[in-house]
């Protein structure tokens, strides 16, 4: 009799490079590579945050040669040649994911920065179009490799005072969409996570507790979720992540995790 499917292997020796690895989503997505025996190499801003977290990940995963397959780099994915140069020299790579984000718009409509708020849209979207350009004209994923990108439940269910972050992470969807065609010839698969709120227990490390006041408004925001277990931890989210790596005959695909918000 032939054996089975190895599903536990199949990203064993795969190489993985986590945009905004250093903290929060990211950085849970870097120990779920690790723990499924895939290479991870994080890119970060800073390098302090870079530093800590490959220190972090080490200590983590310090049996089976996992020291080895740990690594970190700083870029600004503002800056095309840079992000563009820094993939280039990690390739080839299997899969990519992006996470980074600076930080959430929110407000009053009447009080809107536009050109902080352009700032921002720098880093999540077109920090994620420069990453995608880079592999279109280039070899940096591998054939039957992954491209995931981070996009937020404001784009399927807007509140007051969000109106601009949420056409953000609208423009993410429709992106991963358009993108899984526009790599299927490179045979790269393009999918976005939608997380709803989540902690990460590694926010300490990188000088970013949560603040009392954050940590009430989770609390809350969790209580009355349909999966009974308050907020999602990182650890949650990146199973998306994981199972975009691994699902091939999945792209131009959402993924919801928001511990069932939408449904409220």
């Amino acid at each position: 009799m032939a054996p089975g499917p190895n599903f536990k292997d199949e990203l064993k020796g795969h190489k993985a490079v986590i945009i905004g690895g250093s903290r929060g989503i990211g950085l849970g997505v870097a120990e779920a590579f690790l723990s499924y025996g895939a290479h991870v190499h994080i890119i970060g801003f800073s390098e302090r945050s870079v530093i800590v977290a490959v220190d972090l990940l080490s200590e983590e995963y310090p049996d089976s040669h996992a020291s080895s397959l740990i690594s970190g780099s700083t870029s600004d994915v503002r800056d095309e040649s840079r992000i563009t140069e820094a993939l280039l020299k990690l390739a080839p790579v299997d899969h990519i994911v992006y996470t980074a984000v600076d930080a959430r718009i929110r407000g009053p409509i009447a009080e809107e920065d536009i050109k902080l708020s352009q700032d921002l849209f720098g880093v999540k979207f077109w920090g994620q179009v420069a990453v995608a350009k880079a592999i279109a004209k280039h070899d940096i994923v591998n054939p039957g490799g992954s491209y995931t990108i981070t996009s937020g439940t404001l784009s399927l269910k807007p509140k007051l005072d969000c109106a601009v972050g949420g056409a953000l992470n609208s423009a993410v969807n429709a992106l991963a969409k358009g993108l899984a065609l526009d790599l299927a010839h490179k045979k790269v698969r393009v999918n976005a996570v939608i997380p709803g709120f989540v902690i990460s227990p590694h926010d300490a490390i990188n000088q970013d507790p949560i603040t009392p006041e954050r940590k009430a408004f989770l609390e809350k925001a969790g209580a009355g979720l349909p999966t009974g277990n308050g907020v999602g931890s990182t650890e949650d989210i990146a199973e998306a992540y994981i199972y975009f790596a691994r699902a091939k005959f999945t792209t131009g695909t959402l993924a919801v995790v928001d511990g069932g918000a939408l449904l409220l």
